[in-house]
């Protein structure tokens, strides 16, 4: 059965979940995407795991053992990352973290955090003591000397770095030294830059972390899981603790879509994609830059772009009326080391725009847009600029543009050629 005969049985047995799904497709292939966590999937990946992998899983009672899958989609992962040991059957990026201070840490235990991350995944009995650290106010910079006395004085049992409201590098060398000096694990989850990192477009935090964790989804196009990379000395521990939290059913479909997305970053087309995501993000800042927007932490170094907020802007409204107008952002405060000193922003990424293959120039153009709605009233007129603005941009784009798809040349075996059709005649 084809997609659209299935999509029309669908359709005329659950009209509800076809509105749904229908309203679903309309609002990607109409508004632009600047949430960091937004981002489409491969077409590989969304195939293999709507594939019929899908009706089978690894029993629990072998849960101890690694099928083919699992193996291959590990090993794909610690040459991606040049990590020593790797951990994919984690559903996802909380479910990692929980994963990850159960095994390393106990109750009662100092934890020394940026901007307290992770803390929100302390719920039960996962009751830690958390400190914080974080840029300084006035330059908007790590200060080491500082992060080395708040070491010293708690004496932690973990550092924990997360950098999504970060658009800079730092110096993971440095962090480790601290974690050194007081017998810390070090635990630095990549956030959004797993994709940069991956193609080698900024520095790896891999080789100086205990623990690195990600999601699968949005930089690396995959499924919603959360992988764990870490050290071969506590990679038993590691191990352990998520066979005995219950994560041994395993779906080959997910395996199959995560080794896939892990060889799709390690071709040249997504050394191209990264590329382009630092370019977008460099030209959203200029666009933001030209309109008389204040930006912090600039310029980017990532695919974060921060804008601070005028005076008296209501960031959860602003981005009300932007989604209104077609355009997707996210609200936040981004923290100090100072309690009392907060800035309002938008954090906004060009993960998507790049996937959807924008270019640099049109992303400085939709910066500038951005940057006129936030200096204006913000009034229906204004809203209906963007829109008008967004619409035009996007109609033509794919969700996933076809340029980011490795390059393979054409079959010339006839049995392989047969199998393909006999795999989409039984839709697998």
């Amino acid at each position: 059965m084809t997609n659209e005969k299935i999509l029309r049985k669908l359709e005329n047995f659950d009209p509800e979940l076809c509105g749904q799904l229908r309203s679903a497709l309309k609002q990607q292939r109409t508004t632009l995407s600047l949430i960091p966590t937004t981002n489409a999937a491969s077409p590989f990946a969304s195939f293999l795991k709507g594939s019929t992998l899908g009706d089978e899983i690894i029993d629990h009672h072998k849960a101890h053992r690694q099928s083919r899958l699992e193996k291959l989609a590990i090993s794909r992962a610690k040459e991606l990352f040049n990590a020593e040991h790797a951990i994919v059957r984690t559903g996802s990026l909380a479910i990692a973290s929980r994963v990850v201070m159960l095994a390393l840490l106990k109750k009662g235990d100092t934890v020394l955090s940026f901007n307290l991350r992770k803390s929100e995944h302390c719920t039960g009995d996962l009751q830690y003591n958390f400190v914080k650290f974080g840029v300084e106010p006035d330059t908007l910079e790590l200060n080491f000397a500082k992060v080395q006395a708040l070491a010293h004085k708690h004496r932690p049992d973990m550092i924990i770095y997360s950098p999504v409201n970060y658009p800079r590098n730092i110096d993971y060398a440095g962090l480790r030294k601290i974690a050194d000096e007081v017998g810390a694990y070090l635990w630095i989850d990549l956030g959004q830059n797993s994709g940069l990192v991956a193609a080698g477009k900024i520095p790896s935090p891999v080789p100086y972390a205990d623990v690195a964790t990600f999601a699968a989804s949005d930089a690396l196009h995959g499924p919603q899981n959360g992988i764990i990379l870490c050290k071969e000395k506590i990679a038993e521990l590691l191990d352990k603790t998520v066979i005995e939290t219950g994560h041994s059913s395993l779906k080959k479909n997910v395996l199959a879509s995560l080794a896939l997305v892990f060889k799709e970053a390690d071709c040249m087309e997504y050394q191209d994609y990264a590329q382009q995501v630092l370019d977008n993000a460099r030209g959203l800042e200029n666009g933001l830059l030209s309109a008389g927007c204040k930006l912090l932490c600039s310029p980017t170094e990532n695919h974060l772009v921060l804008v601070q907020l005028p005076e008296g802007t209501n960031g959860s409204v602003v981005a009300e009326k932007l989604k209104t107008a077609g355009l997707m952002v996210k609200a936040e405060q981004l923290l100090t080391a100072e309690d009392t000193i907060n800035y309002s922003i938008l954090r906004l990424s060009s993960l998507d725009s790049a996937t959807r293959y924008l270019q640099a120039e049109e992303m400085e153009e939709v910066g500038r847009v951005l940057g006129q709605f936030l200096n204006s009233p913000q009034d229906d007129v204004a809203m209906q600029v963007v829109n008008k603005f967004i619409k035009k941009l996007v109609e033509d784009l794919p969700l996933f543009a076809e340029d980011w798809l490795p390059e393979m040349e054409a079959f010339d075996d006839g049995d392989a050629e047969m199998s393909i059709r006999a795999m989409i005649h039984w839709n697998i």
